[in-house]
């Protein structure tokens, strides 16, 4: 069985103007761009298969992430079921003058292969964080297709024409 560590992905930036929001902080959109595609790369060391985003879970925003300051994201598997996978992504700020470190943001990501015949391996945790990570997978995955089926019923109820 893959371990968590054999899927982990990194990325580090640095966060510069085109990067920021009137706040002066780390825009949420390009976060998410950053995350996507940094949990992207993880999912696919793990399947080894085609895969598209399923859903983005809790993008908890925990602090800013300043101008000057670097923003490392990194990504691994924390559970897979027989075509899906989620990965966690954890978002690490730092003020590279004070040498100082926090944690900004964290979410799941959920990834689907598009090769319907394949069944995924499960994956092992090694850290204690990554033990703590992957125990609570069961649990939001049943979250994930409870609010999956509420999403489907909400499609019946949306409209998509053009107001005018």
């Amino acid at each position: 069985m893959p371990t968590c560590k054999e899927t982990r992905s990194v990325q580090t930036h640095l966060i510069m103007y085109p990067h920021m929001n009137m706040h002066k902080a780390l825009y949420g959109g390009q976060l998410m761009h950053w995350m996507d595609e940094t949990a992207g790369i993880a999912a696919a060391r793990f399947a080894r298969t085609s895969l598209v985003t399923a859903s983005l879970d809790h993008l908890d925003f925990l602090l800013p992430l300043h101008e000057g300051h670097s923003v490392c994201l990194e990504a691994y598997v924390s559970g897979s079921g027989k075509r899906s996978m989620e990965v966690f992504v954890k978002v690490i700020g730092e003020d590279l003058l004070k040498s100082q470190r926090y944690l900004a943001a964290t979410s799941f990501l959920t990834f689907t292969s598009l090769d319907r015949k394949i069944t995924l391996p499960d994956i092992t945790p090694e850290s204690e964080e990554e033990k703590y990570i992957c125990a609570g997978y069961e649990e939001r995955r049943a979250v994930r297709n409870e609010k999956r089926q509420e999403s489907m019923e909400l499609t019946q109820h949306v409209d998509t024409r053009l107001p005018w």
